[in-house]
């Protein structure tokens, strides 16, 4: 016997390009499905079409004047004109609201494919933001229709928050923590009746008014992971130009590293699993020959040394003409060699967490267990081996004074990475921040407010921190989420007065050269067309990069 079944991924409105990117979570899972003999689609809403069913038309040239003299004060220099904030966040919030009411009609069209394709099972990935709450639209009006069906959601949300879905949203049965591909093959006879919920591991569900929590299982081995499926019948949104043709590939998963802001380790493990790079080659020479594309990013928050310089060997061996980006860690002892190699093997960008520029922050706050010479070398010679380097900073940190901010802003001058992400500090439950709050200065005013207004966060990475979304219930530094937001934005205009780009990650890099545009026109145009809801540019845009990216892919055959 075999099941039928829906993998849903709605994030919302898409914020910028590399929300377009395909969903190697639910192609993962889809593998595994059919690899067991199971049906399964992917409906995938983080499309370009999505742009044109959620953007209300009548607030285009309204926001678009708003936006144009927000960030021409941005290039000089100069903070947003209060009213021009005031006004965009009022308009942001109006579309939001018109946005969540458009929802109904994706939760409309999918209850009609569920009786289409008797489907057996629901799969929905959940996500911060609008697209938890759209997902709650969709379940919810699901279970109305089909009170019997069965609902399973997982994602990196669930790993955040846990139980407190259930809290906010009866409409999912069982809830999935950590990895997924042996538990959907479980809940899929679990739906044949050959399996029971306490016998499968990585859930949380309730029974008789209590929350069980089963034993976390942690996948192994990953040579042995089923191939993430793309095929159009599976995938259909993979057809035609709806989705971003660069491939997120699992070559690593977990981090020894124990940051005492993130979450990570716990998610896959607080030590790497590997696969070989044999196995990870064959994968990018699978997806070039099958899909047409040859770009990738590496998904593993930190992929080790070793394995890297694996891959890169192995892609020279073979003589690929790939390009891709991966996470890198600033403590690992890869020389000026290894970085070449990395280089002449296609490696495009690495993005590093830097995190913070003080020995203090660092140690005290961070626990990122480096030196600051040793992370001075790493970017550098980064930067020298022709790799687009790129890093993340938190602004202000927990314990941050004026005199780490300095540090920080030399550590940056002096290394001048190609572009920062600047971020404000974001407690996630489960963390040491959130354990230990005191020692690091936090207060949370109220906890359940707090993680319910989380839940629902945008967290739009593309726009300069003065544009983002208040988050209320908390103070860091007894300083309250818009002063910190403040600071954080004073942080990154200070960075591009110093000729340091922000906002741009090391996909996104990587996007923008196949745009045939620098990383600050991509940035700028992205900016333009996304927060306007310019679906014909954006529409234009996205053709032009896939194109770009398959005629290369042709290259190779």
């Amino acid at each position: 016997m075999s099941t039928k079944s829906l993998l849903i991924n709605y994030a919302g409105y898409p914020e910028s390009p590399r929300m377009l990117v395909p969903d190697n979570g639910l192609a993962s899972l889809a593998g595994a499905l059919v690899e067991k003999g199971h049906k399964t689609i992917i409906l995938d809403y983080a499309t370009v079409d999505i742009i044109e069913k959620l953007f209300p038309f009548e607030y285009k040239d309204q926001l678009r004047l708003i936006i144009c003299r927000i960030m021409n004060n941005l290039k000089q220099h100069l903070p947003p004109e209060a009213k021009d904030l005031d006004m965009f966040h009022k308009i942001d919030c109006e579309i939001d609201q018109l946005q969540r009411k458009k929802v109904q009609q994706v939760a409309n069209e999918i209850s009609k494919m569920v009786k289409k394709h008797n489907i057996d099972f629901i799969g929905m990935k959940l996500w911060i933001g609008d697209g938890f709450d759209g997902s709650i639209t969709i379940a919810k009006q699901l279970k109305k229709d089909y009170p019997n069906l069965p609902i399973f959601a997982g994602g990196p949300h669930v790993d955040w928050f846990g139980e407190k879905i259930l809290e906010e949203c009866d409409a999912f049965d069982v809830l999935v923590y950590g990895e997924g591909e042996e538990v959907i093959n479980m809940l899929a006879d679990y739906v044949l009746g050959k399996n029971k919920l306490e016998e499968t591991p990585n859930l949380i569900y309730r029974r008789n008014g209590n929350f069980i929590t089963t034993p976390r299982k942690i996948i192994d081995n990953l040579n042995k992971l089923p191939l993430p499926v793309y095929d159009k019948e599976v995938y259909p949104t993979m057809d035609g130009n709806q989705k971003l043709k660069m491939i997120i590939t699992d070559e690593s998963r977990g981090c020894p590293n124990n940051c005492n802001f993130c979450l990570h380790p716990i998610k896959s493990g607080n030590r790497w699993k590997i696969k070989s790079p044999e196995v990870a080659v064959d994968e990018m020479e699978r997806i070039i020959s099958k899909y047409h594309t040859d770009i990738f990013r590496f998904a593993g928050s930190n992929t080790p040394k070793s394995l890297a310089v694996g891959i890169a060997n192995e892609i020279l061996k073979r003589k690929l003409k790939v390009e891709y980006v991966s996470f890198a860690t600033l403590s690992s002892n890869i020389s000026t060699e290894e970085l070449q190699l990395l280089k002449e093997s296609g490696c495009f960008s690495l993005w590093f967490g830097i995190e913070s520029g003080s020995k203090k922050i660092l140690d005290e706050v961070m626990n990122k267990k480096i030196e600051i010479e040793q992370a001075r070398n790493r970017l550098i010679s980064s930067k020298k081996a022709g790799i687009y380097t790129t890093g993340s900073i938190i602004i202000p940190a927990p314990n941050e004074t004026e005199q780490t901010k300095q540090e920080t802003l030399k550590f940056l001058l002096e290394t001048n990475p190609d572009s920062v992400l600047v971020d404000p500090p974001v407690l996630i439950p489960g963390t040491k921040w959130t354990m230990d709050c005191k020692k690091y200065n936090i207060e949370i005013l109220d906890p359940n407010r707090y993680i319910k207004e989380l839940m629902s966060y945008k967290m739009k990475i593309i726009y300069p921190p003065s544009l983002w979304a208040s988050l209320p219930y908390f103070r860091i530094n007894d300083k309250t989420d818009k002063q910190i937001i403040k600071e954080t934005s004073v942080f990154s205009q200070l960075l591009e007065k110093n000729s340091i780009l922000t906002q741009v990650t090391s996909d996104t890099a990587l996007i923008a050269k196949y745009a045939g545009m620098t990383q600050r026109e991509f940035r700028d145009k992205s900016r333009e067309y996304f927060s306007t809801g310019n679906y014909k540019e954006i529409k234009k845009l996205i053709s032009k990069i896939n194109e770009n990216i398959t005629n290369s892919a042709a290259n190779q055959s």
